[in-house]
């Protein structure tokens, strides 16, 4: 029918210039979705990388999780082993000097490390004889590194053996070639300190272990029975005989006297499982309370070890 109205040239011109808008329409639309985005997110300021998160347990990294070790016995330092600065020494100083000293004295002991901007005092500058806080010779020093310096950032490093804090005493003299001032008296009075017996290193545990285990050695104890003489006192003047039980339980200072009990008792009623009025006892009740929680308790214990838990 559109032949009617237009030639087939005609209509041939109309076809192509209707592509040639459709055409325009897709590139417009192709660039408003690709390029436009990428020209906006080009002027946008960078954004700081991303943490990324690290995946598992913690492990070793928390420091209350650290794996269990078997205590060790480290023996004793002999004195002329550790005061004179040999090259073993020196190396095994330089190695501690680098992990524990580094980020705050610097690579060169001259107190710039990064680690040191807005410390005060600042860290010592070992190349310096002027300012040491307690003295630049060998039993300063290894004072400094037992002790630390109150009011300073400078703790202590009493948990190194005694053989790696002379090391790092070492160390820290070589940075600095000043003269460190170590008499022959000083240094044969300083060495009757390792004339001693060797260290020992105790066992550790993580202290998630460490709480499973008081777990399981702690059991509640049960409630106490109030039978036999001294029952009938013993339920009027406590109010919950199982806090009673727990109350009592790895203490025996009670068990001296009646007086003994009171101590014990009064200064954590209510919760310990007696009333208030126990406080107005008099001394012949105290007595009577007493005889009857040690034979509620050596009741307790009785048939625990027998049979077990009671029915």
């Amino acid at each position: 029918m559109i032949e009617q109205y237009v030639d087939a040239a005609e209509l041939r011109r109309l076809l192509s210039a209707l592509l040639v808008v459709v055409g325009v329409i897709l590139l417009a639309c192709l660039f408003a979705v690709i390029v436009v985005p990428g020209l906006r997110n080009a002027n946008r300021p960078a954004a700081a990388p991303a943490v990324p998160v690290v995946g598992g347990e913690t492990g070793w990294l928390d420091p209350a999780e650290y794996p269990p070790a078997r205590g060790y016995d480290v023996p004793p330092v002999r004195p002329e082993e550790v005061l004179s600065a040999t090259p073993a020494l020196l190396a095994r100083g330089r190695a501690l000097f680098e992990q524990n000293c580094r980020s705050c004295h610097g690579p060169e002991g001259r107190g710039d490390g990064p680690a040191a901007q807005g410390l005060a005092p600042p860290p010592r500058d070992f190349a310096s004889p002027q300012g040491w806080k307690n003295g630049p010779g060998i039993p300063e020093i290894y004072r400094t590194l037992e002790k630390g310096i109150p009011g300073s950032s400078m703790g202590a490093y009493d948990y190194l053996p005694a053989k790696d804090r002379m090391a790092l005493v070492h160390y820290v003299q070589s940075l600095g070639s000043f003269s460190h001032g170590d008499g022959p008296e000083a240094l044969e009075a300083f060495g009757r300190q390792f004339a001693t017996a060797g260290e020992r290193v105790p066992n550790k545990i993580p202290v998630t272990l460490a709480a499973a285990r008081l777990r399981e050695e702690f059991r509640p104890p049960e409630p106490l029975r109030a039978e036999g003489p001294g029952a009938e006192i013993l339920r009027e003047e406590a109010w919950d005989l199982a806090r009673v039980a727990l109350a009592l339980q790895g203490a025996q200072t009670w068990r001296k006297s009646p007086e003994a009990l009171a101590e014990h008792v009064l200064p954590s009623v209510p919760e310990n499982g007696f009333r208030p009025r126990v406080a107005a006892c008099s001394a012949e009740e105290w007595t009577i309370l007493h005889a009857a929680l040690v034979a509620a308790v050596d009741r307790d214990e009785k048939g625990g070890g027998e049979g077990g838990k009671r029915s």
